[in-house]
């Protein structure tokens, strides 16, 4: 055959193709042994590898080019005895060249036998994969240095899930060494409470190990005993051998589940006394039999003024207190929680077991009434009203609770350690207050209130001041005097933001009003209900307030009732020191009801003390209400204050008043409450004309 074969249009190059093909083999040791295992042939590959030529090989035993361990262990025949049995072998391993360094070997060997079934030797072909065993050593060196330093536990698994190898971390983990721990299966790692540690089992089978990556989470057990719950990473691998094996990374949750846990509690109970709270209860009594259950909303009285008279910590260490009780003395399966600030609910499981209501309301009132002893202060006694709501037929938790505080509102209304009990008529009531309750909130906060002024006069009718009276133009019940919404704002706790509103609005009128012919400014006044001296932002409320509306300190009278001086803290006298000191005056309204004492009465800069309307009604009428009233005038003199007259209604009165000392008077017999335009109106007249003058 020629070296061209132009048949089909292809030339062969018979030397090129001999060439490559050597230079392929080059490679590969090609080689045949005789059934003992002595090499009866030798390609230029296998002298490439070795560095032993054919004549140097021939004829010698192959075990010529194994270590000495493989010859010791009989490795070379065993080989061939692998061939003889399986047809064919693959083996790894280290062997020998001439020069006595070693190769890492890829061995394929091949058993050869005649037509007659006997065995004639074996065909071998070597191949050196020296570089690629060390790039692999290398690689694996990097996992096994990943393997120990890895923060988290990792496990290596063989199929049917016993530990082959373990990490650093596992091993601290678990609380055992590695060698108690090789061996060990899987679910023997489980914490033993764990019942379903047989599905654990059932994932490490033998032979049947899922194609994906799995997550799961278990409670495992240290050596000590102690419970760890970890989340482990399980995914399926195999070995040189082709063998498949688990790799397991075991990330501990427990600190984390802890955290998660307390996070819980705390979202279901409250910080400062570790009752339950309102979210709690709506848990605790989802699924609860209500037709025997009774809730008792329970609200201290004045807990504020605790506050503010003996301070923050001693109004927390008051509603821990009470908490305690709650917590130890309510008879066994009764259920406390706090609801709000000052606010309490029990629960009662059986009303008819208690006793019927008007025990049980007896119970929980004596536990709030009992004195309570603080550090640092004397015994306090403070008082409770309570709401209470017993269930009726079919009710569930939320409404039985909405129907307690419902009642609870009620009580409150109606003064100290009073208890009310939820009806139909109740609830439609508190309904309607609800609905007018937002409907004030809205107005506050659109600053939509109506002011009126009531002159404050001197004896010849001269206006001094104007007393700034709220008054509400409900959409549809008309125009609402305080009486009829403060104490719908007082129980939106709403009156605060009902005094800012008051004393913004009341300068921004003032500001328009002109001055009297003499040349003097009409000063406005207006009563604080919550707004207090000792509130942190008293003075930032009141000087932005003037800002606004352009007035001085000189130009306003702000009104506190005898009742709110009692507890202000020594922070409140400050401030209305440093406000005086700025031109600024304090009126005592309502003097005469609120039994503050003459030394009390001293440590605050007030600069007018106005006599209560049910005084003057009683100086024409006998000779105790004159008697009082002269003394008050009195003592407004010896402290240097302006007396002012309330509710001055007759000719008499007026007479008498004038008489004893009051400086200035208020009432309708000058005139009543009268808007904006009409007291500008009245102010450039010369002020108010007495007795038709």
């Amino acid at each position: 055959m020629s070296d061209a074969d132009n048949q089909g249009g292809i030339r062969i190059d018979t030397e090129e193709l001999v060439g490559k093909l050597g230079a392929s083999l080059r490679e590969y040791a090609v080689y045949t042994l005789d059934p003992d295992g002595v090499v009866s042939s030798w390609n230029t590959g296998a002298e490439h590898i070795t560095g032993a030529s054919a004549a140097e090989v021939v004829g010698n035993n192959i075990a010529l080019f194994y270590t000495e361990e493989q010859i010791a262990s009989g490795k070379p025949r065993q080989l061939l005895d692998r061939a003889v049995r399986e047809g064919s072998c693959v083996d790894e391993g280290w062997r020998v060249r001439k020069d006595g360094s070693r190769f890492w070997a890829h061995v394929v060997t091949t058993a050869l036998w005649s037509s007659e079934g006997e065995l004639r030797g074996f065909a071998r072909v070597t191949r050196d994969e020296t570089d690629l065993h060390f790039q692999l050593e290398r690689s694996l060196q990097q996992f096994r240095d990943l393997f120990s330093l890895a923060p988290v536990g990792i496990g290596v698994f063989d199929s049917s899930g016993h530990l082959r190898d373990s990490n650093v971390a596992l091993c601290e983990l678990l609380g055992h060494g590695g060698e108690e721990l090789r061996g060990v299966h899987a679910a023997d790692m489980v914490h033993p409470n764990v019942s379903d540690r047989r599905r654990l089992r059932e994932v490490f089978r033998a032979g049947t190990p899922p194609e994906r990556e799995i997550v799961q989470e278990w409670p495992l057990v240290r050596a000590d005993g102690r419970r760890l719950v970890c989340e482990l990473h399980i995914t399926r691998s195999a070995g040189p051998d082709g063998e498949p094996f688990w790799l397991v990374a075991f990330q501990d949750l427990t600190e984390r589940q802890r955290v998660m846990e307390e996070w819980r509690y705390w979202a279901t109970h409250d910080e400062l006394t570790g009752l339950p709270n309102r979210a709690a209860i709506t848990q605790l009594l989802g699924n609860a039999d209500t037709e025997r259950l009774a809730m008792l909303y329970c609200d201290i009285t004045n807990f504020r003024r605790i506050n503010e008279s003996l301070g923050l910590q001693a109004g927390d260490d008051l509603l821990v207190e009470m908490a305690k009780r709650l917590r130890g003395d309510l008879p066994e399966g009764w259920l406390a929680a706090r609801m709000a600030a000052d606010e309490y609910l029990v629960v009662c499981p059986d009303v008819a077991e208690a006793g019927g209501v008007d025990e049980m309301a007896t119970l929980v009132t004596d536990l709030f009434n009992r004195p309570v002893y603080l550090r640092g202060h004397p015994p306090i006694q403070v008082s409770v009203s309570v709401g209470v709501a017993v269930a009726e037929g079919e009710t569930n938790p939320e409404d039985l609770l909405r129907s307690a505080s419902a009642a609870v509102m009620d009580a409150k209304s109606g003064g100290r350690d009073r208890i009310s009990v939820a009806s139909t008529a109740l609830i439609d009531s508190m309904d309607r207050q609800l609905q007018l309750e937002s409907e004030l909130r809205a107005a506050i906060e659109a600053e939509e209130l109506t002011l009126h002024y009531q002159p404050v006069v001197d004896d010849t009718g001269v206006i001094v001041a104007a007393e700034a009276l709220v008054r509400w133009h409900h959409p549809e019940r008309g125009l609402l005097s305080p009486g009829s919404f403060l104490p719908v704002a007082a129980r939106g706790d709403m009156l605060r933001s009902l005094d800012h509103c008051v004393l913004r609005s009341a300068m921004r009128d003032a500001a328009s009003w002109p001055r009297r012919p003499d040349g003097g400014r009409v000063v406005v006044a207006f009563n604080l209900g919550e707004f207090s001296p000792a509130d942190h932002d008293f003075v930032e409320v009141l000087e932005s307030a003037l800002e606004e509306s352009g007035l001085g300190w000189s130009d306003i009278a702000v009104e506190l009732v005898e009742t709110s001086l009692i507890n202000l803290p020594t922070k409140g006298a400050e401030t209305m020191s440093e406000l005086t000191a700025k031109g600024a005056r304090f009126a005592l309204d309502d003097f005469g009801t609120g039994y503050s004492s003459l030394a009390r009465l001293k440590e605050f800069p007030i600069d007018i003390i106005k006599i209560d309307r049910s005084f003057v009604s009683e100086v024409t009428t006998g000779r105790s209400g004159l008697s009082v009233v002269k003394a008050i005038a009195d003592l407004a003199e010896a402290l240097g204050c302006t007396c002012t007259a309330e509710g001055v209604e007759t000719r008499e009165q007026f007479e008498v008043l004038r008489g004893v000392g009051v400086h200035t008077y208020q009432g309708w017999l000058f005139s009543r409450p009268m808007s904006c335009e009409r007291l500008c109106e009245t102010v450039r007249a010369g002020g108010v004309r007495l007795f038709g003058g």
